[in-house]
């Protein structure tokens, strides 16, 4: 049953993220258990591999990954801005962009 952790997952600690090195921290972890195969990715604002540069600046304000554990299906959120910290913490289903459209300007009354 998805988000009802197993062995596989257990370890996957479920914290507050309170600096840019324990999120750097956290994204190396991650890649463990994605090379592992514990978990699989479902969504990514960007690669792994793009957080920062080559000389350790981030290249985004805020980032979001999400993975999904493939022996249990419990689905992870980890999502960190470099002003105020962030979080990893177990999500209820998968993210879709799409269930989150795009606001409508002030004013705009017609239907799209």
């Amino acid at each position: 049953m998805a988000g009802k952790r197993c062995e596989r997952c257990e370890n996957i600690m479920v914290r507050e993220i309170r600096s840019p090195q324990e999120y750097l921290f956290c994204c190396n972890a991650l890649l463990g258990v994605l090379l592992s195969g514990d978990v699989e990715m479902t969504f990514a604002s960007c690669p792994l591999s793009q957080v920062v540069d080559d000389d350790m600046n981030f290249l985004k304000e805020r980032y979001f990954h999400q993975f999904r554990c493939t022996n249990c299906g419990t689905v992870y959120g980890m999502l960190f801005h470099t002003k105020t910290g962030g979080e990893i913490r177990i999500n209820d289903k998968v993210f879709d962009p799409a269930d989150y459209p795009d606001k409508k300007p002030e004013g705009d009354t017609a239907d799209a």
